[in-house]
C-alpha cells in the first residue's frame, strides 16, 4: 500500500469532511480569484479603453468668450498636443426620467454636445444602437444600460424647471471623463444636429458654453496639466466667472475605480476568512482523523511504514481535496463571470469583459495551496510521536483526567439535562472548534448589514465619509447680489442658507506642494455635515483644515504653518484640524470666508447652499426660484438628489455582495454544524446505542445533543455579533484608508446583534435537528449484533 492508497482511503472515510472543505475552498477560491482579477486587470483595462477610445487626457467647460484666452494658455503649458472645441449646452438644473421604466425624475446637470461633429478625441463608438437614429435621439453614458436598466429605445424625458422635451435613447457610449455620475455628477449626452440646433435656440433648457477635449504628451501627466491650467486661468476669470469644470485623466481613472476597489477588497477578506475556516476544519478533522485511527496508524507503523510516510499521505489528501475545491472553484467563477461583469460595469460605467486570467488563477493556486499544505503539516505533525506501542494501546490521549463538572450523583439538574451539559464539557475542542467559526461568521454577517444599510437604506453616513453637504438645494450665482441671497433666505419653505465656495488650490509646507480642493464658508458650525476628525475647523481667518491624504504628502501635521497661493498672493495659514473625505481623491483643506478675503480682497461668495423645511417640495423650489429670477445670472438645482444619484449607481454592486455573502455565511455554518455533529455521533455511536438499551428514548438523546451544542451557537453568535458592532466601523474605515478615511461612522442598529444572533441560531437549531435526526435510527440490538461497527 503506498501513500497515495492510504490518502485515498482517508478521503473516502471522511466523506463529510472532504464535501465540506471541498465546498470551503471552492468558495474561498471564486472570491480570491474574481478579487485578484479585477484587482490586477482594472488599471490596465482603464487605460487600454482610454487608448482605444482616443480619450481626452484633460476637459475644460467654460464661457465661450474665454476660447482665446484658454487656447493661449494651453499653448504655454508643457506636454500640450493638440484640441478639440466645440459648442456644448450646459444645464445645472436638468432632470431626467425613462417612461419605460415608470421611474421618478431624477435631478443631474448636464451637458449636450452634437453628435454629428466630427472628433478625433474621445469617440463616440455606439453599444446597442439604434437600426437608425431617430431626430429626436440621444446617445447617454453606458452606466445608464448596466446600472440603471436603461435600453435602446426607451422613452428618456428631459425636463429643466417646467419645460421638458421627449428624447429617445438610440444608444450608450463609454468615456472615462463621465463613466459614473459616482465620480462626475453630471451626464454627457449627444444628440443629433437638428436636436441640438433646436435645444440652443432655446435658453430655458442650459446655457452655451464652450467644451475643449486635450490631448498631452504624457497621459500621466494629465493632473499636472490640470494644476497649471488652473493656476494660469485665476488671472483671466479673477472674478471666478466665466469657468465652470475641469476634468483629468488621472483624477477620473482613479475615483471611478476606488468602489470597485473597496468591493474587491471586501471579496479577497471573505475569502481570507473562508480560508481560515477551512483551517480550522482540517485541524478539527486531522485530530479526529488521529484519534480515531490511532489503532491503524500503529498497525501501518507495525507494518514498516514510517510516520513520515504517514504524516505525506495526510498532506497528499488534502492537497488533492484542495485540487478538487479549486477546480469546482474556478469553474464556478467562470460561471458567474456575467454577474460579476455587471458588477464591475455598474460601479466604473465601462463595459467589463471577464475572460480568464491565468495569473490570477496561478497566484490563488498558489496562496490556496500553499496555506493549505501548512496547516496540514502543523495539524499533522504529531503523528511524529506516536510509537507503535502507544498507538496500539489507544495511546495516552484517549484517556481523560478532567474535572467532572457535572456530577451525575449529586446534581440537582435533571438526568438529561446534566448529560447534555456533560457532553458540553467533555467535548471542548469541538465546541471551541465552531464557536470560533461562528463567531467569525456572525461579525462577517453584521459586517454585511451594515453596508447593505448605510449604502442602500440610509446614506447618510456615506455621504459624510464624500465629504458633502446636505442640503436640498444649490444656487450658483454668476455675480454676487446679496439683496438676492438675502429675499432668498427669507422665503417661506426655508430653513436656513449658508454660502458655500470651493476653489482649487495648492498648499506648500516645508519645500513640499500638495492640491486641494478647499472649501470656504463664514461659519463651519452651520453646516450639516462635520467632517472634522481631530482638532477643530477654522474660526480666523489665519487658520486651515486639511485631509490626512495632503498633510502626509507634505509632512505636516496640526499646529504647523502651511503657505496657500492663490492669483500670485501667498499667506500662511495655521493648521488647527484634520478633516476627511472620501471625494477629490481624499485631497481637500477648508479656510474661512475672511481666510479667503486674504487671498483675494474682491472675493464674494457665489454659491448658497440652501436648506429647506421637510414640508417643503424640493423640485418645485427649484422651479420657482429659477422662473422668479430668470435672466439674473443664476442656476438653481436640486443638490441632495444629485448625491444620492451618484450613490445609487453602488447600490446592486453591494446588494449582490451582501446577499453572496449572507447565502455563504448560511451555507457554511449548516456544513460546519453538519460536519461536527456528524462526526460526533459516530464517535458515540455505541455510547447512544447503550443509552437506547438503558430506556433513553430518541427525543432524549437528540434534547441532549442541543442542550450541549446550542449554548456554543447561540453564545459564539452573539459575541461575533457584538464584535461585528463595534469593528465593522474600524474594519470600514482601514478598507478606505488609502483614501484618508481616518473614522467610519457607519449606523449599525443595536437590534442587528439580536437579529444575527437569533438567525444564526435558529439556522443551527434547524441543523441541529436534522442531523441529530440519525439517531432515530440507532438500533442496540443490531449495533450489538454487529459488534458496534
Amino acid at each position: 500500500m503506498n501513500i497515495f492508497m492510504i490518502a485515498k482511503n482517508n478521503i473516502k472515510k471522511a466523506k463529510l469532511a472532504t464535501a465540506t472543505l471541498i465546498i470551503l475552498i471552492a468558495m474561498a477560491t471564486i472570491f480570491l480569484y474574481v478579487g485578484i482579477s479585477v484587482l490586477s486587470n482594472l488599471d490596465t483595462f482603464i487605460e487600454n479603453k482610454n487608448i482605444g477610445l482616443n480619450g481626452a487626457h484633460f476637459i475644460s467647460i467654460a464661457d465661450g468668450s474665454y476660447d482665446s484666452s484658454i487656447d493661449e494658455i494651453y499653448e504655454s503649458i508643457a506636454g500640450f498636443d493638440y484640441r478639440e472645441r466645440e459648442d456644448a449646452l450646459m444645464s445645472l438644473s436638468s432632470k431626467f426620467q425613462n417612461v419605460n421604466t415608470n421611474e421618478e425624475a431624477y435631478a443631474i446637470s448636464s451637458i449636450i454636445l452634437n453628435l454629428d461633429t466630427d472628433r478625433s478625441i474621445s469617440k463616440v463608438e455606439i453599444i446597442d444602437a439604434a437600426a437608425a437614429m431617430p431626430e429626436n435621439g440621444v446617445v447617454v453614458p453606458y452606466v445608464l444600460k448596466v446600472a440603471n436598466g436603461y435600453q435602446t429605445g426607451d422613452n428618456l424625458k428631459f425636463i429643466v424647471d417646467d419645460k421638458s422635451i421627449d428624447l429617445v435613447i438610440a444608444g450608450f457610449y463609454e468615456d472615462l471623463m463621465f463613466a459614473s455620475p459616482s465620480n462626475v455628477s453630471m451626464y454627457k449626452l449627444y444628440v443629433g444636429d437638428s436636436q441640438f440646433s433646436e435645444l440652443l435656440s432655446q435658453p430655458a433648457y442650459g446655457f452655451k458654453c464652450s467644451y475643449s477635449a486635450v490631448i498631452t504628451d504624457d497621459l500621466n501627466g494629465s493632473e499636472e496639466f490640470e494644476s497649471q491650467y488652473t493656476e494660469k486661468i485665476k488671472p483671466v476669470t479673477s472674478e471666478r466667472t466665466g469657468s465652470y469644470a475641469t476634468l483629468n485623466y488621472e483624477t477620473m481613472k482613479t475615483g471611478v475605480s476606488i468602489f470597485i476597489h473597496i468591493i474587491m477588497a471586501v471579496l479577497v477578506a471573505f475569502s481570507i476568512i473562508i480560508l481560515l475556516i477551512a483551517f480550522i476544519v482540517i485541524k478539527f478533522s486531522t485530530t479526529t482523523h488521529i484519534e480515531n485511527n490511532i489503532k491503524n496508524i500503529g498497525t501501518l507503523e507495525a507494518m514498516g511504514y514510517t510516520t513520515t510516510q504517514i504524516l505525506n499521505a495526510i498532506l497528499l489528501e488534502y492537497l488533492l481535496i484542495t485540487g478538487g475545491g479549486y477546480i469546482i472553484g474556478v469553474a464556478a467563477a467562470f460561471g458567474i463571470s456575467p454577474a460579476i461583469s455587471n458588477v464591475v460595469s455598474s460601479s466604473i460605467g465601462l463595459r467589463w469583459l471577464t475572460g480568464i486570467n491565468p495569473q490570477a488563477a496561478m497566484l490563488s493556486l498558489g496562496i490556496i495551496m500553499l496555506s493549505v499544505l501548512g496547516i496540514s503539516y502543523f495539524s499533522a505533525v504529531k503523528i511524529k510521536k506516536i510509537t507503535p506501542l502507544t498507538a496500539l494501546r489507544n495511546g495516552i490521549e484517549t484517556h481523560h483526567f478532567n474535572k467532572n463538572r457535572v456530577p451525575l450523583d449529586n446534581t440537582r439538574l435533571g438526568l438529561n439535562t446534566a448529560l447534555g451539559l456533560k457532553s458540553f464539557f467533555f467535548n471542548k475542542k469541538q465546541n471551541i472548534i465552531a464557536g470560533i467559526i461562528i463567531m467569525l461568521l456572525s461579525l462577517v454577517c453584521v459586517f454585511a448589514f451594515a453596508m447593505y444599510y448605510n449604502f442602500t437604506a440610509d446614506k447618510s453616513a456615506m455621504i459624510k465619509l464624500i465629504g458633502l453637504e446636505t442640503a436640498e438645494v444649490q444656487l450658483r450665482v454668476e455675480e454676487n447680489n446679496d439683496q438676492l441671497l438675502n429675499d432668498i433666505a427669507d422665503m417661506s419653505g426655508v430653513e436656513s442658507t449658508i454660502a458655500l465656495d470651493t476653489f482649487d488650490g495648492f498648499i506648500a509646507y516645508n519645500g513640499h506642494e500638495s492640491r486641494a480642493i478647499t472649501r470656504i464658508t463664514d461659519d463651519y458650525r452651520r453646516l450639516k455635515v462635520d467632517t472634522c476628525v481631530k482638532g477643530r475647523m477654522p474660526v480666523n481667518d489665519n487658520e486651515i483644515a486639511i485631509t490626512s491624504i495632503v498633510l502626509d504628502s507634505m509632512g505636516a501635521k496640526i499646529a504647523d504653518t502651511v503657505s496657500i497661493e492663490y492669483t500670485g498672493v501667498t499667506k500662511e495659514f495655521l493648521v488647527v484640524g484634520v478633516i476627511q473625505q472620501f471625494n477629490m481623491l481624499g485631497k481637500g483643506a477648508a479656510i474661512t470666508t475672511n481666510g479667503m478675503k486674504k487671498l483675494m480682497p474682491s472675493y464674494e461668495a457665489k454659491n448658497l447652499m440652501i436648506y429647506l423645511n421637510d414640508n417643503q417640495d424640493t423640485d418645485e423650489f427649484v422651479t420657482h426660484i429659477n422662473n422668479l429670477y430668470s435672466g439674473q445670472n443664476i442656476q438653481c438645482a436640486s443638490y441632495f438628489e444629485s448625491i444620492e444619484l451618484m450613490l445609487d449607481s453602488f447600490e446592486s454592486a453591494v446588494k449582490i455582495v451582501v446577499t453572496a455573502c449572507l447565502a455563504i455565511i448560511a451555507v457554511i455554518i449548516v456544513f460546519i454544524m453538519f460536519l461536527v455533529i456528524r462526526v460526533r455521533l459516530l464517535g458515540e455511536k455505541i455510547r447512544l446505542g447503550v443509552s437506547k438499551a438503558l430506556g433513553f428514548t430518541s427525543n432524549q438523546l437528540i434534547c441532549q445533543i442541543l442542550i450541549s451544542e446550542m449554548p456554543v451557537i447561540i453564545g459564539a453568535s452573539l459575541v461575533g455579533a457584538i464584535a461585528g458592532y463595534y469593528l465593522s466601523n474600524p474594519l470600514m474605515a482601514v478598507m478606505l484608508a488609502p483614501n484618508g478615511i481616518l473614522n467610519c461612522d457607519f449606523f449599525i442598529a443595536p437590534g442587528l446583534i439580536a437579529l444575527t444572533t437569533i438567525g444564526i441560531s435558529l439556522l443551527g437549531l434547524g441543523t441541529l435537528l436534522i442531523v441529530s435526526g440519525s439517531i432515530r435510527k440507532i438500533s442496540p440490538w443490531k449495533m450489538f449484533e454487529e459488534g458496534g461497527n
